[in-house]
């Protein structure tokens, strides 16, 4: 049963006395305010106080709201049941759940989900930089670490006081047409290059790029840029990338390798985006589908009669299908638009006992970016053992998702 939180004044901390001395907040009621970052790897509180310890400060929800976190697939995000508090060493954590709460969980994960030239997106990709004034009962990770690979401590949210949610610029929908340039730097430019912190690895490569965007006649700065990737404008319509090596030269000199070149992109919205102004409502959809081997089966043996041989190599088709089962269950409209954008299999190998197996997935998306669809795909060992040929084995769509971002009609 969900219970009312607690009716105790929490003790007001900084998230550095958090990280510094865990030990005396562990297992209490807290309030600290901070900025969030959520991302592949993150859903953590931090601010600007000295010192910072290895050690941060992870997030989850009371209740039995699901962590923004287990939209990313970030292992060790706490395991919800629906209508009961989650515990936490024994302790039940209850939860305040109300409008700021709602508006806290969709923007600190809100995203675009491709950028406007196809680039995979991460944290870059968030449409909010929020900051807020969090309560709830922190857990200290000393003897046994929170989040990601158990890297930290945990504050498990129990009501959200305050919140400032920042929009970002980077584009909600629209649809782009890109172009690229390529410069090949020759030997004497190579060296002059050497000569620069940043382009021979001396400073951050990141401090090369506004060096670089000069060959184009831009001014750039790299404080500006998005992402680690590269440099990206804050609009994401122009980028600047990297593709090549470095060598070490005598007296320590790193210089590039001379197939190495600079890759300058931009792309011109042929429909524009939703205005920054418009609020941005994200709804993360997931379902396991469980393991039928009598299922799995047969669909083997159809195969291997010379039925139904497309499951054996259109990853799309037998994915595409498993996806069309899932609205239903989750009450949405059909998606509209959406178009396949690659289907990968990774390559081939062996299960515990020897036995061959694959697994890949498939991505679509609608052209403005805002919904995505993943589904994964297995080749299953258990058919592999029993298949005449590899390559007879049917793939099996395992897990189905769905990203789907709007603009709420009522903000405009």
């Amino acid at each position: 049963m969900l219970a009312a939180p607690s009716s105790q004044s929490p003790i007001r901390v900084t998230v550095c006395q958090l990280e510094s001395h865990p030990n005396v907040y562990d297992r209490k009621e807290v309030e600290v305010i901070g900025r969030i970052y959520v991302g592949k790897f993150d859903f953590l509180i931090d601010a600007p106080c000295k010192p910072h310890t290895q050690a941060g400060v992870w997030l989850d929800i009371g209740g039995d709201v699901t962590s923004p976190a287990q939209f990313w697939d970030i292992g060790n995000f706490l395991l919800k049941q629906p209508g009961v508090d989650v515990q936490v060493g024994g302790i039940a954590i209850p939860l305040v759940h109300d409008i700021l709460l709602d508006q806290f969980v969709n923007d600190v994960g809100a995203i675009r989900f491709r950028m406007p030239n196809g680039q995979d997106c991460g944290s870059e990709c968030l449409f909010y930089e929020v900051s807020a004034t969090l309560r709830g009962r922190f857990f200290s990770g000393v003897k046994g670490g929170f989040g990601m690979e158990q890297c930290c401590h945990l504050l498990v949210v129990e009501q959200v006081t305050k919140l400032s949610s920042k929009r970002t610029s980077v584009p909600a929908g629209g649809t782009y047409q890109c172009t690229s340039e390529r410069w090949q730097p020759t030997e004497q430019e190579r060296k002059a290059l050497a000569d620069i912190p940043g382009c021979s690895l001396r400073e951050n490569f990141k401090e090369c790029f506004p060096v670089v965007a000069k060959h184009w006649g831009e001014t750039i700065k790299a404080s500006a840029g998005l992402g680690d990737r590269g440099w990206i404008s804050p609009d994401m319509t122009l980028f600047y990338k990297f593709a090549g090596g470095f060598i070490q030269k005598p007296h320590q000199t790193t210089e590039m390798t001379p197939s190495s070149s600079f890759i300058r992109e931009t792309c011109q919205p042929t429909s524009p985006p939703h205005p920054t102004s418009d609020h941005i409502f994200c709804n993360f959809y997931r379902r396991h589908k469980p393991e039928d081997r009598t299922a799995a089966t047969e669909s083997l043996s159809r195969l291997e009669a010379g039925k139904d041989v497309w499951r054996a190599s259109d990853m799309a088709q037998v994915g595409w299908l498993a996806y069309e089962d899932s609205p239903q269950q989750w009450n949405l409209a059909a998606a509209a638009q959406v178009k396949l954008s690659k289907c990968e299999p990774w390559p081939p190998g062996k299960d515990g006992d020897g036995n061959q197996q694959q697994s890949g997935y498939c991505t679509w998306f609608t052209p403005d970016d805002m919904q995505e669809i993943t589904v994964m795909l297995h080749k299953f060992a258990f058919l592999a053992k029993a298949a005449r040929k590899f390559q007879n084995v049917p793939w099996l769509a395992t897990d189905v998702e769905a990203n789907l971002c709007r603009v709420n009609a009522a903000t405009r």
